[in-house]
């Protein structure tokens, strides 16, 4: 029998973490209170009670004028590069690591999405890569949140103004991150949230786009509402699409209460990952991806940390994290990048780009393309814990690169 858990050993830890999502009386009651209504979905031309009360207070805690309710964050990015106009023959800038919906929004409006690799520090959008991916058919940058950090949004910025580009924030993994104590979000044109089931806000699923543009907000709750026009709307007459993005009632009640806990989770998640990250930097060979300084709140989704595979005895990412499991410490591999993560429809020029070419935009991403083979990541929800359960962490860590000839 080995020392390490994986290998029959004691692990370091049997205690449960906290529990995820959380909720309490006030989400059972808010939803009896729809249910009593029987005002169950979406409004129609308008927004609903508890859809319209969420889509203020969630824009006003992000320092937005306006907030439109969206089924999910794939399609409020969807809806977004609509409202922006982008589309056909237009070219959209992105991180090469994030969720896949970030890529694949930009295609669902026949747009490409060009890929420009990582900052090796933060592992988000690298700014000083932007300009040499640039053509006459730029229309947009969609800088990410990841990992708890950011890119350079003032870089970003001045970038976007010199080309008259769009910016649009994917903040799915950043409710209440703020940027020079500005709301993220509400740094570029939109803001683009999600409501998953392990956001640091859920109602199992759902989105919220963020603005201070009269006619981006007119034009997103046009689209999102199968095109049609509200009382008073300037900008969407004439538009015409088919889409039925609405939150139902039931969504927008639960993140009501859920949005009410955004600011005590998040003050202990980052004091959480904070300390866990100075204790993992006492470790040689692991390295907690660097929080962005300009970033004056924020909270992890995921946590990450690189680790030096020749300090835990050559041992793949898959490995360590199966043994850091066993010992008790929910883990898992990070986001592959896009080129790896997406399924590109043959014939169309992203896969030309990204498959028949894949060589290519490897070596132009290499940051992105060895992350994910040096990379493990935490969930949120760990980070609702104490102290103590991040030494737990710590403790894992060691005890199994002092262990790592088991592996």
């Amino acid at each position: 029998m080995g020392k390490l858990a994986i290998n029959s050993g004691k692990p370091v830890r049997t205690k449960k973490w906290p529990e995820w999502p959380v909720y309490d009386e006030r989400e059972l009651r808010m939803l009896e209170e729809v249910l009593r209504s029987r005002r169950w979905g979406g409004g129609l031309g308008k927004s609903e009670e508890k859809e319209s009360e969420l889509e203020r207070k969630f824009a006003q805690f992000h320092d937005c004028k306006y907030g439109i309710c969206i089924c999910n964050g794939t399609a409020a990015l969807h809806v977004a590069l609509m409202a922006a106009g982008v589309g056909k023959g237009d070219e959209v800038i992105v991180p090469a690591i994030t969720w896949r919906a970030t890529g694949t929004a930009v295609m669902m409006v026949g747009a490409v999405p060009i890929l420009v690799d990582i900052d090796p520090e933060t592992y988000c959008l690298d700014a000083n890569r932007i300009e040499e991916a640039l053509t006459e058919r730029t229309k947009a940058i969609i800088p990410v949140y990841n990992y708890g950090s950011s890119p350079d949004m003032d870089r970003i910025m001045e970038i976007a103004e010199d080309n008259d580009l769009v910016v649009i924030e994917d903040c799915a993994r950043a409710h209440g991150f703020r940027w020079k104590n500005r709301s993220v979000g509400s740094i570029g044109d939109m803001g683009c949230f999600s409501f998953q089931q392990g956001k640091f806000m859920t109602a199992g699923e759902g989105g919220m786009i963020i603005t201070n543009s009269c006619e981006y907000m007119e034009k997103c709750h046009s689209i999102k509402d199968c095109g049609r026009i509200r009382e008073g709307d300037q900008y969407s007459i004439g538009s015409l699409n088919w889409f039925n993005y609405r939150m139902t009632q039931f969504q927008a009640a639960i993140l009501l209460v859920q949005l009410t806990r955004l600011a005590e989770q998040m003050e202990r998640r980052d004091s959480n990952s904070r300390y866990l990250s100075e204790r993992l930097e006492e470790i040689d060979g692991v390295e907690p991806i660097r929080i962005e300084p300009r970033l004056t709140k924020r909270h992890p989704w995921p946590f990450a940390f690189k680790y030096d595979p020749k300090q835990f005895n050559g041992a793949s990412v898959g490995r360590i994290c199966e043994a850091l499991r066993a010992e008790g410490i929910p883990c898992d591999e990070i986001d592959l990048p896009l080129y790896d993560q997406i399924v590109f429809i043959k014939g169309t020029l992203p896969y030309h780009l990204y498959v028949e070419e894949k060589e290519k935009i490897r070596k132009r991403c290499p940051v992105a393309d060895e992350a994910p083979r040096k990379t493990i990541s935490i969930p949120q929800w760990v980070f609702l814990g104490t102290k103590s359960d991040m030494d737990d962490i710590v403790e894992a860590i060691i005890k199994i690169k002092e262990n790592a000839d088991e592996l």
